[in-house]
């Protein structure tokens, strides 16, 4: 025959419970913080004029970084998936 478990000191056990509930959801707290904080970008807008090239966009506004890497930027900003560009369209930049 099994014995039933009787909880002796009901307030200690209430304590108990209410002490991990509250841990737990402060730990959940902390956790989430650092996962849900925005990341702000601030992107410059560029105008395509006549004759520009994604080549020498990149080469302007690159800032001394690999103009390769930038092009890739630039292109996976704003969706393009080739390097045609056209007179008036606006681009993103990083």
């Amino acid at each position: 025959m099994r014995r039933r478990y009787r909880i002796k000191n009901k307030r200690r056990f209430a304590t108990f419970v209410l002490l991990f509930i509250l841990v737990t959801v402060f730990a959940g707290f902390i956790v989430s913080a650092g996962a849900s904080t925005p990341q702000v970008n601030e992107y410059q807008v560029f105008r395509v004029k006549e004759g520009d090239t994604l080549w020498e966009i990149a080469s302007l506004y690159s800032q001394n970084s690999d103009i390769r890497k930038y092009i890739y930027d630039i292109k996976k900003l704003n969706k393009l998936s080739g390097d045609t560009i056209y007179a008036g369209q606006v681009l993103l930049l990083p």
